[in-house]
């Protein structure tokens, strides 16, 4: 096995070098540029295969100096990639591309006529920081998008295809060979090798160790490895300031807990775990600060108030340490919520403008919360949050409607969706000055509460004296979202205070009497209120329970009416009597009466079907909603009720018979809550059904052929050509 020194050429079989055996370049493994995405669209827009044209210069002008041509069009056979960025100069000369270079070229850029040299020189200067920063800057760029072009080629890296982008001949197979060892294709980790360097350096400490977890972990490319070094000491950094901060934290030195806290996010702003740390170390200097034994005055740059379902929070500019001095741009400021005792959840609250202020109208309902404002400087945390004490956010009750009723007070209202808990107090107010049981006066203070059974829309009490009552109404919220029932702890609202004013009310006429006349008069007398007047009025539509009010009907309007009163309804339709009591503006229904008249049965009809079944038809007696049928037959009695839904659906009514004679009778049935007028029930009867003639022999074919006048289906049945005991023969 042959070994391959610096300096020395190694010797193939033929005498000659042999370019295969000697080791591959190294190629870089990721672009090492803050911002390579936009310079590689750039290049790609303006036409240039890779930044190797942009660095090249712009093309020599007719009638330029013969001194311009460097390099020469006609000698130019590629540029040198593998140990440093080379141009052809004049010659056998190269040329390096390094900081004079680029701001040569870039003059040239800016005084070609080239339309793309706007662009280009700006390219340039862009190239320029990339060199001052690393001088090896400008190649690793070349050499990625070279190395990338011929990896996605379709045919695989050759060293043809790398001579066609530009890359001399003594270089183009070597670098072929080791884009085909080693370079990575498309996928995650080309995408995380060009985009890590938008995220560090930066304090995305955990995105960026995130992305670099996708690249190789012991890295050829020592700008990568140094890299990697320098993220796994910022990391390590972070942890040191937590654990010291939790170490701090309980050994009860609050405030410098929290600066460590503050160090680490600093370093790693999007680690969830530190800014955790953070707001809950700012949280208990916030409690320590409004606490009895605090040494200095409470916090009071921090004002919340709660109001129609919503937080408004503002607070006042914040004085930054003079160590984020050196962070450039004013103040911003970032809001998050998050539950008591679990800072780990927090939500950004949208704030987009620079006032001092913020509305939150997503605070979560029933839960205990907390806000936290950050001051930023540059997008930065530039010093300790300020966190609030604990908000409750329970909402009361909203359009709230006090109603007189008879006997008490209606109260309606409308409570947000999340309530579940409903609580009313009722106290009755005693005018302001007079003493109570302790001697003080009470001026309108409620005394003497009893809790009133009330749901989500309101609730009724009473009955109740006439007199002014005062309600305090509360909304009962789930404090845990998984027990929303009554398994779950309630959070109540403050509570919201309504009066109420009961006042008189007629009294409700209970007492009728109700008389039938033989001559179809129904007459109703009632005995007249306690309170107010009373009349019998026609009520329309559905009844309505005694007490109910009935202010501003037409029935109240009514005029009085004496007592009693003679109700005749018309035939086939009923009335509701309904007495109201009428007292000012106020009035009551009482118990009601009604009175129905039934139409008579009509057109009643029978037909036998069967020798032992009937059909009856008739016209149904309106508004009777039940009919009793009622058959005799050789002294028996029979009857069935109908429904007026079962006989308007089928239009008929089967009854069974014998053949007997037989008696019918249809009447309407009486409601049991109606007074009724009767009908005249209606009559039909069916004949005796004639016996059967004696079979004939069956050897008869004579007799068989004979048809009589009348069969049990001569109304339509069986054909009169055929006779009749065929049908009653055994399997006939």
């Amino acid at each position: 096995m042959e070994r391959w020194r610096p300096g020395a050429r190694a010797e193939g079989t033929d005498g000659g070098t042999d370019g295969r055996r000697l080791p591959l370049p190294v190629l870089p493994q990721f672009p090492g540029m803050r911002g390579f995405a936009d310079l590689d669209s750039v290049i790609r827009r303006l036409g240039f295969r890779h930044a190797a044209d942009l660095l090249r210069g712009p093309a020599v002008e007719a009638g330029a100096s013969p001194f311009a041509t460097l390099p020469k069009a006609t000698t130019d056979d590629g540029f040198r990639i593998l140990d440093g960025l080379w141009f052809p100069a004049r010659g056998r000369a190269w040329t390096r591309v390094d900081l004079r270079h680029i701001q040569e070229t870039a003059e040239r850029w800016r005084t070609s006529t080239d339309p793309r040299a706007g662009t280009a020189a700006a390219l340039m200067d862009t190239m320029e920081t990339v060199v001052r920063d690393d001088p090896m800057g400008p190649r690793r760029i070349v050499l990625w998008q070279v190395c990338r072009e011929l990896k996605d080629r379709a045919g695989g890296p050759t060293a043809e295809a790398a001579e066609a982008l530009g890359v001399h001949s003594t270089d183009a197979a070597a670098l072929a060979s080791a884009v085909a060892a080693g370079f990575p294709g498309k996928g995650p980790v080309r995408n995380a090798a060009e985009s890590i360097n938008e995220v560090w350096p930066g304090d995305r400490l955990r995105e960026a160790q995130r992305i670099a977890d996708l690249l190789p972990a012991h890295p050829s490319d020592h700008v990568l490895a140094n890299f990697r070094a320098r993220l796994d000491e910022r990391a390590a950094a972070v942890d040191r300031l937590a654990a010291e901060a939790r170490r701090l934290g309980l050994l009860g030195e609050l405030r410098a807990a929290a600066v460590s806290w503050l160090a680490a996010v600093r370093r790693a702003a999007d680690d969830e775990r530190m800014m955790a740390g953070l707001l809950g170390a700012a949280t208990r200097l916030a409690d320590e600060a409004h606490s009895p034994d605090a040494r200095e005055p409470a916090d009071s740059t921090l004002r919340v108030s709660v109001e129609r379902g919503a937080v408004t929070l503002s607070w006042t500019a914040a004085r930054l340490p003079r160590d984020t001095a050196r962070l450039a741009g004013p103040v911003s400021y970032r809001v998050v919520r998050f539950l008591e005792g679990a800072p780990e959840q927090a939500v950004e609250v949208p704030y987009a403008d620079s006032s001092l202020s913020v509305l939150d109208p997503d605070a979560p309902i029933g839960r205990r919360v907390r806000y936290a404002v950050l001051p930023l400087r540059g997008g930065r945390l530039a010093g300790m949050p300020r966190v609030t004490g604990a908000v409750l956010l329970v909402p009361d009750v909203e359009e709230v409607r006090a109603v007189p009723v008879p006997d008490g007070v209606r109260l309606e209202w409308r409570a947000h969706p999340a309530a579940t808990g409903f609580r009313a107090v009722r106290s009755m107010a005693r005018p302001a000055g007079r003493a109570g049981p302790s001697g003080e006066p009470t001026d309108g203070v409620p005394v003497d509460g009893l809790v009133v059974p009330a749901g989500r829309k309101g609730f009724v009490d009473r009955p109740l004296r006439p007199g002014t009552y005062l309600y305090e109404i509360s909304c009962g919220y789930p404090t845990d979202p998984d027990l929303p029932g009554p398994e779950g702890e309630l959070a109540w609202s403050p509570g919201l205070r309504v009066a109420a004013t009961a006042v008189d009310w007629p009294s409700p006429v209970d007492d009728i009497t109700v008389r039938r006349h033989d001559d179809g008069t129904v007459t109703i007398d009632w005995r007249p209120p306690a309170r107010g007047n009373g009349r019998l009025v026609e009520w329309p539509g559905l009844p309505i329970a005694s007490g109910d009010d009935v202010s501003g009907t037409p029935a109240a309007r009514s005029a009085p009416g004496e007592s009693p009163v003679s109700v005749v309804p018309e035939v086939r339709s009923r009335v509701r009597m309904t007495p109201v009591s009428v007292l000012g503006d106020r009035a009551v229904a009482g118990s009601s009466v009604l009175v129905e008249r039934p139409g008579a049965v009509e057109d009643l009809t029978a037909r036998r079907n069967t020798p032992d079944t009937a059909e009856l038809r008739f016209r149904w007696p309106e508004p009777a909603v039940l009919v009793l049928v009622v058959w005799e037959q050789e002294g028996l009695r029979q009857e069935m009720r109908v429904a007026r839904s079962r006989y308007l659906a089928e239009r008929r009514v089967e009854i069974p018979l014998t053949a007997r004679p037989c008696r019918v009778e249809v009447s309407a049935v009486p409601r049991p809550d109606a007074v009724t007028i009767p009908a005249v029930p209606a009559t039909t009867s069916l004949p005796n059904l004639p016996a059967l003639p004696p079979l004939p022999p069956r050897n008869n074919r004579g007799l068989a052929l004979l048809s009589f006048p009348w069969t049990p289906w001569s109304s339509g049945g069986a054909p009169r050509d055929r006779p009749w005991w065929r049908r009653w023969l055994p399997g006939g």
